[in-house]
């Protein structure tokens, strides 16, 4: 339905092959998930998904160190923005983090989540932190009982972290990126903000948006004169208007309640949902051909009653087993 009406708000913009391309686009990758999850169960979908992002996040970050860039990490082959290495490092990080409070990982496990969390911050994408710490936050709510490995490793690694942390000017640099003034004008994002809220009522703009192709602004009193959103949300109110906005916060929330009443998801997927939700705020993607869209529609259909029905018990400490459910399997 939002693709259906940001095609329609192209049309009256008068742009719509170019929607119409990106439309189609985002069409077949939610096609092709779903007939993924169709033949594999969630867990296998999702562990899957984690690897690959895993996968293209190292090989880009260490590409793009060998190439050589500016102060933040940015890919080589395939060539990614921090924000997008940020996403790849964070996802499958957070899967780790999530199996290592359960005691289900072993050492390589730990330096592969160590390899991970060192690019999430060599990325310096403050709103993947603070996501990815919102998260790992909701996990240690929702652990019922440590496991003595867990304990060890954690005593041994809190007093690494506080070290980076406190004596250390990594995370001076990443709050200071650029200087104070960037922290308070949130990058010159409400600029293109506040164009797009000021859209007159009576426009078609307001309602149905100008088209998926609309990735930036024109602005008028600075010395440029676009402006690039960087808000998935303004972005979907630019897109596709008050009616696609209103689907997919309605798609959102869905979600957020669905995950909430499920007990044996909700220790992995509440803080997975955090992290992209808090993403999609500062950066675009939730409803695009990208990666957080990728990411977003996983967890979606994982939430889908069908799948919650043969869905493993991610609370539970132990080996999980990934092979499908017996329901599945007499289908």
């Amino acid at each position: 339905m939002i693709l259906l009406i940001s095609v329609l708000g192209a049309f009256a913009g008068g742009n719509l092959m170019a929607s119409a391309v990106i439309a189609v686009r985002i069409f077949m990758m939610a096609l092709t998930i779903v007939l993924v999850m169709r033949s594999f169960s969630t867990a296998q979908t999702l562990l899957a998904l984690c690897l690959c992002l895993a996968i293209i996040g190292v090989v880009s970050s260490f590409s793009g160190l060998a190439l050589g860039g500016g102060a933040r990490l940015s890919g080589g082959i395939p060539p990614l923005s921090p924000n997008e290495i940020s996403l790849l490092a964070g996802l499958p990080a957070l899967v780790l983090l999530h199996e290592g409070l359960r005691a289900r990982i072993h050492w390589w496990h730990l330096v592969l989540l160590a390899l991970l969390v060192g690019l999430l911050f060599l990325s310096e994408s403050r709103t993947a932190l603070i996501g990815a710490a919102a998260a790992a936050g909701i996990m240690l709510l929702l652990v019922r009982r440590f496991p003595i490995q867990t304990v060890i490793t954690a005593l041994v690694g809190i007093p690494v972290m506080l070290y980076i942390a406190l004596l250390t000017p990594a995370l001076r640099n990443i709050v200071l990126r650029d200087d104070s003034a960037s922290l308070m004008t949130l990058n010159s994002r409400t600029i293109s903000w506040s164009v797009v809220l000021n859209y007159p009522w009576d426009s078609w703009e307001r309602w149905i948006g100008s088209g998926l192709s609309m990735k930036t602004i024109e602005v008028e009193g600075q010395y440029w004169e676009e402006q690039v959103f960087d808000s998935s949300w303004i972005s979907l109110l630019a897109q596709s208007g008050i009616a696609g906005t209103a689907i997919a916060v309605l798609w959102v929330l869905s979600c957020v309640m669905m995950v909430l009443s499920t007990a044996k998801l909700r220790t992995l997927f509440l803080p997975l949902l955090t992290f992209v939700l808090v993403r999609s705020f500062m950066e675009n993607g939730l409803i695009d051909a990208g990666a957080m869209f990728l990411v977003f529609f996983v967890l979606s259909l994982s939430l889908e009653r069908p799948s919650i029905a043969q869905s493993l018990d991610w609370q539970q400490c132990g080996t999980l087993n990934l092979r499908e459910s017996p329901a599945r399997e007499m289908r």
